[in-house]
């Protein structure tokens, strides 16, 4: 992957005069990679576009609802042994390797309609700062 460094390198030696083949070597990437860069305006952190769709169909959307109420009954279930009871409800159909997609699935649901999660703010005590006064009196 071509970093922004790259790319600046990579113009700051065109600009001052470099063949495009020895610029793309002493900046790291191939003289075909080189020429996007030397056309295109931005960097690559500028180019980069966020996916939006998803890349396979949820395994999990026919029986998330039954997933779902048992959640809402007993939500101290572990995503693991939910998934086990999921194996035995429909044999056959949810292999052990969606279990981590699950168990992905499992904490989003929690994060926003779970129980409240305990909010804890830690105190940090630095040693000799509260032993001393600020101001002299």
């Amino acid at each position: 992957m071509i970093k922004d460094g790259q790319v600046r390198k990579l113009r700051r030696l065109l600009s001052s005069g470099a063949d495009l083949a020895s610029a793309a070597r002493k900046s790291g990437m191939d003289e075909k990679t080189a020429r996007k860069y030397r056309n295109s305006k931005g960097l690559p952190s500028e180019q980069v576009q966020q996916r939006t769709w998803r890349t396979r169909k949820d395994p999990f959307v026919e029986v998330w609802a039954d997933v779902e109420a048992r959640l809402q009954a007993e939500p101290q279930l572990r995503a693991f042994a939910l998934f086990d009871w999921l194996q035995d409800q429909y044999p056959g159909r949810f292999p052990d390797s969606q279990r981590r997609t699950f168990e992905r699935r499992v904490r989003a649901w929690r994060a926003a309609y779970g129980p409240n999660q305990e909010v804890m703010f830690p105190q940090v005590h630095y040693p000799g700062i509260s032993g001393h006064r600020t101001s002299p009196t």
